[in-house]
Formats: structure tokens, C-alpha cells, sequence
């Protein structure tokens, strides 16, 4: 959920980063599908991605103020379901206790983006 620099930094204490919504949406997310969802994939040497949750300030990717960068979004991907597929999905149950939360979603990506700011 945070980049390498972050971790570093912060190690487990990372999560104290992170909206308690947010964290309950994300793993709300991935009860409610069943399947494995990644939203970093640099801890495990096999991927690139590492700004797809928490955001520091000085981070090159995104907007200035991005919900990213204060702990209230993450961009999501569902093994198996792809984003348009999920994204339809949330909205059709978005009363459901695992993802209401839930509060906005960026349409036309390849990855399910979720943030708690509200609407």
C-alpha cells in the first residue's frame, strides 16, 4: 500500500498513514470479489508499482492534491475481473456493507481506483 521509500521510512507503522475508511474499503473490496486484488506490486520483486496507494508529498505521479497523497484512495486491480467489470458491479451494490465506503470511482482506466473523499 505505500511505496519503497515509504516503507523504509515508516515500515509496519506505514498503515498509521492510511484513512480507516480507505483500509476498510480496499480489504472490503477484495472480501466482497473473493479473489486476491493488488494494489502495490514492488515488495515482491516481480512488478513496477508502488504509488498506487499512499502517495508522499513529493511524489512525481498524480495530482497535487490527490486523495492518494493523504491516505483516502487507492487504484486497485482484481484478479481476474477487469476495472470496468468491477466498477459496474460496486455501483449496482454500492449499499453493501464492504463497499459503502466507497464514495467515488475513476472511470475509464484499467485499474478499479476507489477514494472515501465524500461527493
Amino acid at each position: 500500500m505505500v511505496d519503497r521509500a515509504t516503507f523504509s521510512r515508516w515500515g509496519d507503522t506505514a498503515w498509521l498513514l492510511f484513512n480507516s475508511d480507505l483500509l476498510s474499503s480496499v480489504d472490503g473490496v477484495r472480501e466482497y470479489f473473493g479473489v486476491p486484488c493488488y494494489v502495490n506490486n514492488w515488495w515482491n520483486g516481480h512488478g513496477d508499482n508502488q504509488y498506487r496507494g499512499y502517495r508522499p508529498p513529493n511524489c512525481p505521479i498524480g495530482a497535487k492534491h490527490s486523495e492518494h497523497k493523504s491516505g483516502c484512495a487507492a487504484d486497485i486491480t482484481i484478479e481476474g475481473i477487469d476495472a470496468e467489470t468491477a466498477r459496474q458491479r460496486i455501483m449496482e451494490d454500492k449499499d453493501h456493507p464492504l463497499l459503502e465506503r466507497i464514495m467515488r470511482m475513476e472511470k475509464d482506466v484499467s485499474w478499479v481506483h476507489i477514494d472515501i473523499k465524500p461527493v
